[in-house]
């Protein structure tokens, strides 16, 4: 049996909550500073890796694989099981990654940090982590049953190739527990793989100064929350979107051609959206926080878009299939078909 990255030898009472999510640990705080979670991940360094040659006389030589190197981590002195990677693969220390984010939102950002929630998380034993934090001074209420909105901002990273390094700033419903993803100008999200192009400190110096993006999502969630919607329009617009059967090259079908709906896919989502304009009411606002309940709760047992159930009995893939659906409900945000639920002209 490998022995674990992650071998936790803090007090679990110091924390609000502590507790074991599917293939890792949580931790949820309201210090920015405190990154104890991941000082306890051993760090990650290349290394040569050797294969053994036989020469025509049985002669075994070692020799170094040129141009691919494996990642060892230094504190368990194992190798961690992934592909080799190349010299141009850019290693992000998930302790150094998220002291540089502590220190820009201090010394750095607009958003306000004396009141935050900030949940820190490890899986695969340390392989992938993320950080979010909610700004509890940034918070409105939109809809009914004081159903309030807080602001929020997301970082993933990976040490063995499996995340691109991504930075979200949003936000974050708390009556649903819905991650609220956003679209256009109006949202900062951005990814880059591990390569030598990756500039860390540009990517979060951006999203840590996002105080004028969360006034306009502000205003773009009252809007939505003003703009009708009735239950017809939300069930032909996922007909025609997220319910549309992908063809046999992956590619969905044009709305000038014969194609297929996910019928199981469109019931599921049509009873959400039921129950959504309950706190919500039949409006925009309803449609879209269906859509992120979809891309937030992914532990439900359905047939996903393509006809595939994905995440059934496969807890290590739920936050990777989260990441996806919410790169998904980004791209409806800018479509032509959620513009003309929003009333707006098409160019």
């Amino acid at each position: 049996m490998n022995t674990p990255i992650f071998q936790p030898d803090f007090n679990p009472n110091d924390y609000i909550n502590f507790k074991k999510i599917p293939n890792g640990i949580e931790l949820t705080h309201n210090d920015v500073k405190d990154i104890s979670l991941f000082e306890h991940l051993g760090d990650v360094t290349k290394v040569n890796l050797y294969h053994n040659s036989t020469d025509e006389n049985n002669i075994v030589t070692e020799e170094k694989l040129e141009n691919y190197y494996g990642l060892l981590n230094k504190k368990t002195d194992k190798l961690l099981k992934c592909r080799p990677v190349s010299s141009t693969y850019k290693l992000i220390q998930h302790t150094d990654l998220f002291m540089q984010q502590a220190d820009m939102l201090l010394n750095h950002s607009d958003l306000p940090t004396d009141n935050v929630t900030v949940c820190d998380k490890i899986y695969e034993n340390g392989r992938r982590a993320s950080r979010s934090i909610h700004f509890n001074d940034l918070k409105m209420n939109v809809g009914k049953n004081n159903d309030s909105v807080t602001c929020r901002l997301d970082v993933f990273n990976s040490v063995d190739q499996s995340w691109s390094f991504q930075v979200f700033s949003g936000a974050y419903r708390d009556l649903c527990r819905n991650t609220q993803v956003f679209g256009g100008e109006k949202a900062y999200q951005q990814n880059h793989k591990h390569t030598s192009g990756l500039e860390v400190n540009q990517m979060l110096s951006k999203a840590s100064t996002s105080l004028q993006s969360w006034n306009e999502n502000k205003a773009q969630m009252l809007q939505w929350k003003n703009t009708p919607l009735s239950e017809e329009k939300f069930v032909k617009f996922l007909a025609d979107t997220l319910c549309k059967v992908k063809n046999a090259d992956g590619v969905r079908v044009l709305k000038d051609e014969k194609y297929r709906v996910n019928q199981k896919q469109l019931n599921y989502l049509t009873q959400l959206y039921q129950n959504e304009v309950k706190d919500c009411g039949e409006n925009l606002w309803g449609g879209y926080n269906t859509l992120t309940h979809w891309s937030t709760h992914t532990k439900e047992n359905y047939v996903d878009v393509d006809g595939k159930d994905q995440i059934s009995g496969n807890s290590k893939t739920q936050h990777t299939v989260q990441h996806n659906r919410q790169r998904i409900v980004r791209d409806l945000l800018n479509s032509d078909e959620w513009a003309t639920l929003e009333h707006k002209e098409i160019a």
